[in-house]
């Protein structure tokens, strides 16, 4: 199940960058809405500047470029999000993969026969099994081999979640991963694996009261998967 020009969501350094059409917002963004509106044309995008949940109206590609590369060389930033409303989204999203090194991965929420969902524990957070593509390698098949692979559970693949993007360097470039997540489902009730030599440490199926655990030590674009799966 295919989705066109699907809402694009930044995570850099943990904290989501929006990307949203104009007619989706269904009115002018108000104080009420959000902690600072921007007008592109009438105010200078200062990050530092940016605070709680901030909005940004009007602005062009380029100054939309030039902001998230402040983002990324600039510290002690403080905001939770920020929105950014647009007329045609594809445009601008194509524009900003272009900004960095694209990597693709693919995950998958998996649940089990008693509806409880895979997690795996990797680097002091909670995660959710993804890996990057082989060559010439489909989406729908890395995922399903990802959880295998680092979780040693054979699952079946559903419909597609979402898209997330986050951002990290690598060898002093700037990297975008971009990861399709899928629902799966699995009858397995043998032994979890961790694959250790991912520096995965461990592998759970976790409830619903233990997920509300995990989701307060993992990434900002795991809780939007999960957020995402529970709305589907």
């Amino acid at each position: 199940m295919r989705q066109k020009n699907e809402q694009m969501v930044i995570f850099i350094d943990d904290r989501p960058i929006r990307i949203v059409k104009k007619k989706e917002l269904g009115e002018i963004p108000s104080k009420e809405d959000f902690d600072l509106v921007l007008d592109a044309r009438l105010s200078p995008l200062k990050v530092e500047n940016f605070t709680g949940h901030t909005c940004i109206i009007n602005a062009s590609i380029d100054q939309v470029e030039k902001m998230l590369m402040n983002l990324h060389a600039k510290s002690g930033i403080h905001f939770h999000g920020l929105y950014i409303v647009v007329e045609d989204r594809k445009t601008y999203k194509q524009r900003i993969i272009k900004m960095y090194q694209l990597v693709e991965a693919a995950g998958g929420v998996v649940v089990n026969q008693k509806q409880d969902i895979l997690w795996m524990f990797r680097l002091g957070k909670w995660d959710l099994p993804k890996g990057k593509l082989e060559k010439n390698e489909k989406f729908e098949t890395a995922a399903v081999r990802e959880v295998e692979e680092e979780c040693n559970v054979k699952a079946d693949l559903g419909n597609k979640i979402c898209t997330s993007y986050h951002t990290y360097t690598h060898k002093n470039k700037l990297v975008l991963k971009k990861t399709r997540w899928y629902a799966m489902k699995t009858n397995f009730t043998g032994t979890l694996i961790p694959q250790t030599e991912e520096g995965i440490e461990k592998v759970e199926w976790m409830n619903e009261k233990q997920q509300i655990q995990a989701l307060t030590n993992t990434y900002s674009s795991i809780r939007y998967v999960i957020e995402k799966f529970k709305s589907i």
